[in-house]
């Protein structure tokens, strides 16, 4: 019988643990946080990570869980210049406490056996890789050796010992009530120098989440809440749409990590989502990629397994997408060039086409 070990049980971890499970592999999924967890997300599943739901026969499920239905996204300038566009496909808002939730258990109920909470220590290379895991609770240590190891870790820092460089950038999110917004439409705001967005999730919640840079939250001395209160002057819908909001909980924050598809990778050592690669948060294609990447990982270790196959995979998944969100985040940015963008496209809205594609929509 074939095995793996997966390093991460968040959506890229857990589709890969299922689908290989379901294929009779022995699978070890090891997640060192306990569930339900939260992290610092969008919280919006694109139409690429919906198909891969749908494939896994999880999508129903998603819905139950009172995932929203979001068939269209308002750009917002910071002087209140609005875009509104079309979805080509819809998106999904929806919690990572519910989406890794739902995920995690399909892989056991696959057959996945989980090391929960564990950390994975080190990885030993070599034609049966093994990799040294830490119970969080009793502290004892045990050895796993498998065909393949998949990291799902989130940051590549099992990968080769060396992780990416930071990007300089943090991601900070928070739930909220209240939010004086639509029920059907993911946002986006420009600010000074970063942006940020507004999702509806379930339970009549809106995830609002930012990309900041590090600096930015230093000058604050790390106080993410009157950082926020910084960000609200800067884009007058943004402030409108929160002034009379409650929050939630605490603020959580995130370095944001930001890399290409790596040209080598260890023996029988594969990356999975943002262990693979990560770009700019702002077209909301950071689960979908994760999920998809897995599907790709786990068809190919299935059948004649490629290194290189599965890489060129990956940047073809990659590539547009890491272009076109960085320049939408360079516009969102730049107060000057997020209002000429917003008029542009509002005289030009067939321009809106090429630019949803370019991001994967």
């Amino acid at each position: 019988m074939p095995s793996a070990v997966i390093i991460g049980g968040g959506p890229a971890g857990s589709t890969a643990a299922i689908l290989l499970a379901r294929s009779g592999w022995a699978i070890t999924l090891v997640e060192q946080h306990r569930f339900p967890r939260d992290k610092v997300c969008g919280e919006c599943l694109s139409a690429l990570g919906a198909e891969v739901l749908g494939r896994l026969g999880l999508f129903d499920d998603a819905r139950a869980l009172g995932a929203v239905r979001l068939g269209r996204t308002l750009l917002h300038a910071p002087d209140g210049t609005c875009v509104d566009a079309k979805l080509p496909r819809p998106m999904w808002g929806v919690s990572r406490i519910a989406l890794d939730g739902l995920m995690l258990d399909a892989a056991a109920n696959a057959g996945a056996r989980l090391r929960q909470p564990a950390r994975c220590e080190s990885i030993k290379l070599g034609e049966r890789p093994c990799v040294r895991v830490r119970d969080l609770v009793t502290n004892a240590v045990e050895s796993l050796d498998a065909d393949y190891v998949l990291l799902a870790d989130g940051k590549s820092a099992l990968l080769d010992g060396s992780p990416p460089p930071p990007s300089g950038d943090l991601g900070i999110k928070a739930h909220f009530h209240n939010v004086d917004g639509p029920r059907d439409a993911v946002e986006l705001f420009g600010l000074t120098g970063c942006y940020g967005g507004l999702a509806p999730i379930e339970g009549g919640r809106w995830n609002a989440a930012f990309s900041v840079p590090a600096s930015r939250v230093r000058r604050h001395g790390g106080n993410l809440s009157r950082l926020f209160a910084e960000l609200l002057t800067e884009n007058s819908t943004l402030r409108h749409r929160l002034a009379n909001a409650h929050q939630l909980r605490d603020w959580l924050a995130s370095p944001l990590p930001r890399f290409p598809v790596r040209a080598r990778w260890p023996q029988r050592v594969i990356p999975l989502g943002n262990a693979a690669a990560a770009i700019e948060p702002i077209g909301g294609e950071g689960m979908g990629l994760a999920m998809r990447s897995a599907e790709i990982a786990a068809a190919r270790v299935s059948g004649s397994f490629t290194a290189d196959v599965v890489r060129g995979h990956y940047r073809r998944l990659w590539r547009s997408r890491s272009v076109g969100c960085r320049a939408g985040a360079l516009a969102a940015g730049s107060p000057r060039l997020a209002t000429a963008s917003a008029r542009a496209l509002r005289l030009l809205p067939s321009a809106l086409g090429p630019v949803m594609k370019l991001i994967g929509k």
